[in-house]
């Protein structure tokens, strides 16, 4: 059975989406699943944590600039169990955003839109069981290559600030935009759920922004479970970890485990998932 491919995108940073693609793949990897993380962001931070900064040859970067060949360019993290991270390279893969830029503006489309799914969608998706790419807080070129190879799309939202909400409703309309492209769409694309962050249930602000999400949003758009504050969380990635290999028992890595947990119930629910269509 085919593989799927999520997306974790929003068009603001902070709101967690690195931490919550390197440590959805380190649950989902101990849960027996062979997991793929690709670092969409030239910041690097997906990278930093899952392979520990190490000096890689062959980068994303490769992947656009030279198509060199796939395998070359997945990493076995080691320090997580099932993981493999494609990393990015922060000094060259962001200079190649204005050409593929260039090319849309020349009416080569499918060139640049269609890269990422031309070149890693069919061999990631026969390799491993999940995809998680983390993706640049932004909503521009890179991140719309990713909305084009992937099943779909987790869109993480921080509940400490109303000006995320801003943030949550410009990437969920934008997923409608990739299915409705002209000339070239990905009809299959489906919003699988938003995961609230950063949630501070002590404070009348948070929990405002977790209500008003709630009554914003269907039951069957969210995930249930929902990502605290926690301090290990930030200890962890400052160490260039993960909160579960940091702090195993952190409540940060509880909840995490809980959205893996959840994740799978709702793939295994998915009709396109079990039969791998």
């Amino acid at each position: 059975m085919p593989g799927i491919i999520i997306s974790v995108i929003n068009n603001k940073g902070g709101c967690g989406k690195t931490t919550t693609v390197v440590n959805l793949a380190h649950w989902l990897g101990k849960m027996g699943k062979r997991v793929l993380a690709i670092d969409n962001d030239s910041q690097c931070n997906c990278s930093d944590i899952l392979l520990h900064r190490v000096n890689v040859a062959d980068s994303l970067y490769h992947v656009i600039k030279h198509n060199s060949k796939l395998p070359t360019c997945i990493y076995n993290t080691n320090h997580y169990m099932s993981v493999y991270c494609i990393p990015n390279d922060r000094e060259k893969t962001a200079y190649e955003e204005p050409r593929l830029a260039s090319l849309l503006v020349k009416g080569q489309i499918e060139e640049s839109l269609l890269l990422y799914r031309n070149r890693m969608r069919d061999y990631t998706r026969n390799n491993f069981d999940i995809v998680l790419v983390d993706n640049p807080p932004n909503l521009g070129l890179f991140t719309t290559m990713s909305l084009h190879m992937a099943d779909f799309v987790i869109v993480p939202n921080e509940a400490g600030s109303r000006f995320s909400l801003e943030g949550l409703m410009n990437a969920v309309n934008f997923i409608d935009e990739v299915k409705a492209h002209p000339e070239i769409s990905n009809p299959d694309l489906r919003f699988l759920r938003l995961l609230i962050t950063k949630a501070d249930r002590r404070t009348n602000a948070s929990n405002a922004i977790v209500e008003h999400i709630k009554s914003s949003f269907p039951a069957d758009q969210m995930f249930e479970n929902i990502i605290p504050t926690n301090a290990a969380i930030q200890q962890a990635e400052l160490m260039h970890e993960t909160v579960i290999k940091f702090r195993s028992n952190a409540p940060g890595a509880k909840a995490y485990k809980k959205v893996a947990e959840e994740l799978l119930t709702i793939l295994n629910s998915n009709n396109r998932w079990r039969h791998g269509v």
